[in-house]
């Protein structure tokens, strides 16, 4: 699990694909997904979207990046995929997010 997370962690700005990281767990994409749902409890997608959507709210409390540049800085190639998964996270759209937790 430990190579799972590390890979996880040092390219989730980029696309993985199943077969990739089953590789890196030497297992065949489908076993993978098994593994990985019994160990976790949850996808490895949606465990990527959870990564991807923490860095995306540390670069928007960050202050430093427009909405749209957070959201393919941090792995997604989809602004309204972006916005649907941070809003079904956070319970906030991004620029909401900013606002509520904007400290001067």
């Amino acid at each position: 699990m430990n190579n799972i997370y590390n890979f996880a962690l040092n390219n989730f700005k980029k696309k993985i694909q199943l077969e990739e990281i089953a590789a890196v767990a030497d297992l065949v994409p489908n076993s993978f997904c098994r593994y990985f749902k019994a160990r976790t409890g949850r996808t490895f997608s949606r465990f990527l979207i959870d990564i991807r959507i923490g860095y995306a709210c540390k670069l928007i409390l960050e202050n430093k990046m427009e909405v749209k540049q957070v959201c393919f800085e941090s792995g997604f190639y989809n602004f309204s995929s972006f916005h649907k998964c941070f809003k079904m996270i956070t319970g906030k759209m991004p620029k909401i997010y900013r606002q509520t937790h904007f400290i001067e």
